[in-house]
């Protein structure tokens, strides 16, 4: 394992997320904390055959049309803690979209978007997350949905 902290921390992620996959395909029983990152992977069946080789597969063999499995699904978890009262307004944005007809799956992504818009500048250059900006931007979803 790297002494890079970021890659130590991307090869303990992968590592979890493939034991949660055993656990759950073998009807295991998971914990309340690893329920979420279980049934997110159960939703995306594009990933299935990269699921039980996580920590075996590299970045290049894991991305698929442009897209890490590993971190869209922590985005995903991201999103849905945030929704589900770590912050508020995005669980407010959430439920506003899919009220206006956007599916919540979809909804989900548009916000893990912005997520990840913000998020890059915190794990590459190590600057402060900026909440305030985010959660604008998070909120100007819906006016794109009108």
């Amino acid at each position: 394992m790297s002494n890079d902290p970021l890659s130590q921390l991307q090869a303990l992620t992968r590592q979890r997320l493939r034991l949660i996959w055993e656990i759950d395909q073998q009807a295991g029983t998971l914990s309340d904390e690893d329920l979420l990152p279980a049934r997110l992977m159960r939703e995306h069946p594009e990933w299935r055959s990269v699921w039980s080789r996580a920590d075996k597969l590299s970045d290049a063999e894991l991305e698929r049309h442009g897209v890490n499995p590993f971190l869209h699904i922590i985005t995903h978890q991201i999103v849905m803690n945030q929704a589900a009262g770590a912050l508020p307004a995005v669980g407010e944005t959430l439920e506003a979209l899919v009220a206006k007809g956007v599916d919540r799956h979809e909804a989900v992504h548009r916000i893990g978007a912005i997520l990840m818009e913000y998020m890059f500048p915190v794990l590459k250059h190590k600057r402060p997350f900026d909440e305030a900006r985010y959660l604008r931007k998070v909120r100007a979803l819906l006016k794109d949905v009108e």
